[in-house]
């Protein structure tokens, strides 16, 4: 199966949804550099949660998500574009080999010292004259110390930049990358129309099944 990105929105609930699953494009970025299992999985995670916020941009440009680390994984870049084609790579320190283990975690890859930061930058295709890029950091640490997922790292950008309720579920492996959003519709209550190019999901069963759906074939 190659790469899938479904939209959808609950019939009885301001919540909007995406689902991605990522092979192809994942794949062609594994062919290029093999890395350790822990780089692998955040850095699909990134490509899997790149496709599901750029699938909502409002313009012709490109969102480009970049992780800096203070651990042995220096930095991990995934790009992509409103048309859904993507680029991804991850620099790691000169001796990674021998401080990445299968168990490593995400806070001892990238925010051991807690100095580590996520930034996200939307760049239009087509600039105004003087317009910048929009581009907004936020740290690897929570109110409650450091976050110990991509999805962490994400929904507290999402709440403190975009502010916006957002949950996210993240998954890659040597096979694909996917990930599943929701996301609560601004406004003052009642019923929010459906756009025509997004799936109507009658009740939450169906969400949590098709999620578990794309978790299982990952």
């Amino acid at each position: 199966m190659s790469d899938q990105l479904q939209k959808f929105m609950f019939s009885a609930a301001p919540v909007r949804g995406e689902i991605v699953s990522l092979r192809n494009t994942w794949q062609e970025v594994l062919t290029r550099r093999e890395y350790p299992a822990p780089v692998r999985t955040i850095l699909g995670e990134m490509m899997a949660a790149c496709a599901l916020l750029s699938a909502n941009l409002k313009f012709d440009g490109t969102l480009i998500m970049q992780i800096f680390g203070d651990g042995p994984a220096k930095m991990l870049v995934v790009q992509c574009s409103s048309d859904l084609s993507m680029r991804a790579t991850a620099k790691l320190s000169g001796d990674e080999g021998s401080t990445i283990g299968e168990s490593t975690s995400m806070v001892e890859l990238l925010n051991a010292s807690g100095h580590g930061r996520c930034v996200i930058t939307l760049d239009p295709r087509d600039k105004k004259p003087g317009q910048q890029p929009y581009q907004s950091i936020v740290p690897l640490s929570g109110e409650n110390g450091p976050l110990n997922s991509m999805a962490e790292v994400l929904e507290h950008y999402m709440h403190h930049s975009e502010q916006l309720d957002t949950r996210l579920w993240l998954a890659a492996n040597s096979e694909r990358a996917v990930g599943m959003l929701l996301q609560k519709l601004p406004g003052d209550g009642g019923i929010v129309p459906h756009p025509a190019n997004w799936t109507p999901i009658r009740g939450s069963a169906s969400a949590r099944s098709a999620a578990r759906s794309r978790k299982t074939n990952c």
